[in-house]
């Protein structure tokens, strides 16, 4: 018989979907890995058939995901991707093995690949997840990412490199062989790198359906960085599912996003944008004058109100910031949907959605809802995140955390 837990005298986020939605008073009954029930008001259960727990009025709720992550990044990474590709690789992997155990202490259950820096390590650490030997989110793995000759990232140290549709096609199959599920592509520019300003455009619509494609027959996904307009419409109309950032968005670019309204989300990093913005950045060399030439300041204003085009035009989006650099650091993820609550205009169970809901149709598992049949991964808290969305930022808030039905971490400090 499968292990049942009664979590008891919860105040239950479910994740419904409602821009309004607070938390109820309830129950929920976990069988194995998955909610068997959930119930407003008390759940008769036999003590002797199921292990209670009394939550003592704290909120339950999905936990988090995040879909735009490097867990390559360590946690004193300092933007040196040069030097963390050139790591000992075993050194490298208890790097790793830390960021991934961040991620679930913080209430992340779920993540997706956005590239790595050593080939294998979202492999790597997914693997060692499954098997229990290291804690840990569920992952999607991603591979190195993909750039065209010309474009951000040719010089081929840190990705790997297509120059047509042909060679793009051999890259996708050889990281699906490999294991890889969500692959990363570099279709524009970045502004914070001079030479390649973010509304570039690179590879082209015959190489994108190559990819989309080739990745369908394994059935991995493809996702996107693509700051400019041009780079944009030209992923949602190729069948890219996931576009990161998006930062400038014209009535072409969100034409195409509209058509494709069911498949396709968009994922902000809207955070890293705000940190950078704001000097978060600067004693690590990100000066005011380097932030003036990468043009990111007039980008946070127009990421901005494209986010509220989005929310308009009723496209999806998913929670993901690009964490990892000390301005950024490991273990912050929810000041992303603090910046959708207070820059975007987002309700905070809207901004909550991305990081719950959502996650699930664009991930193809059973996440993202407390909801009867879907798996048990889910995140306690003291205090109510509809009413204050900082209440997911504070470890000492942060009572405990599920994943497959089991407790994957319990606060010390809350329960010595």
């Amino acid at each position: 018989m499968a292990q049942r837990t009664l979590l008891k005298n919860a105040r239950v986020l479910a994740c419904t979907g409602d821009a309004s939605e607070k938390p109820f008073d309830g129950d929920v009954l976990i069988e194995g890995d998955r909610i068997a029930r959930v119930v407003e008001g008390r759940l008769d259960a036999d003590p002797a058939s199921a292990r209670t727990v009394d939550l003592r009025g704290a909120t339950v709720l999905p936990g988090l995901g995040d879909a735009h992550v490097h867990i390559s990044w360590p946690l004193d990474f300092v933007f040196d991707h040069a030097g963390v590709a050139a790591a000992p690789p075993a050194e490298h992997m208890l790097d790793v093995a830390a960021v991934v155990r961040t991620f679930l202490e913080s209430g992340y259950t779920f993540i997706i690949g956005a590239g790595t820096t050593q080939p294998r390590d979202d492999l790597l650490a997914r693997d060692a997840i499954d098997r229990g030997l290291i804690p840990g989110p569920r992952i999607i793995p991603s591979g190195p990412m993909v750039a065209e000759v010309g474009g951000l990232g040719a010089e081929g140290e840190l990705m790997e490199v297509a120059a047509d549709a042909d060679a793009l096609r051999e890259i996708v199959a050889r990281q699906c062989d490999m294991g890889a599920r969500a692959l990363k592509l570099f279709i524009s520019g970045d502004g914070v790198v001079p030479a390649h300003p973010s509304d570039d455009v690179y590879m082209n619509d015959e190489m994108l359906h190559a990819a989309v494609k080739e990745a369908d027959r394994h059935g991995a996904f493809i996702t996107v960085h693509a700051r400019g307009s041009e780079s944009v419409a030209m992923a949602a109309r190729t069948g890219v599912r996931i576009i990161h950032h998006a930062c400038f968005l014209d009535d072409a670019a969100l034409r195409a996003l509209e058509a494709r309204r069911d498949d396709v989300w968009v994922c902000p990093g809207l955070h890293y944008l705000y940190a950078m913005v704001n000097g978060h950045a600067e004693p690590w060399g990100m000066t005011p004058e380097r932030i003036e030439a990468s043009g990111y300041r007039e980008e946070l204003r127009s990421q901005v109100e494209g986010m509220r085009r989005l929310r308009e035009s009723g496209i999806r989006m998913l929670s993901g910031g690009d964490f990892g650099h000390q301005w950024t650091r490991h273990g912050t993820y929810a000041a992303e949907l603090q910046r959708y609550v207070e820059l975007a205009g987002m309700t905070p169970a809207e901004a909550i959605h991305t990081a719950t809901r959502n996650m699930g149709p664009a991930s193809g598992l059973d996440i993202g809802q407390v909801r009867e049949g879907y798996l048990a991964d889910l995140v306690v808290v003291d205090g109510d995140p509809t009413a204050d969305i900082t209440v997911l930022q504070r470890p000492e808030l942060r009572r405990a955390v599920l994943k497959d039905g089991a407790f994957a971490y319990v606060n010390p400090e809350v329960y010595p």
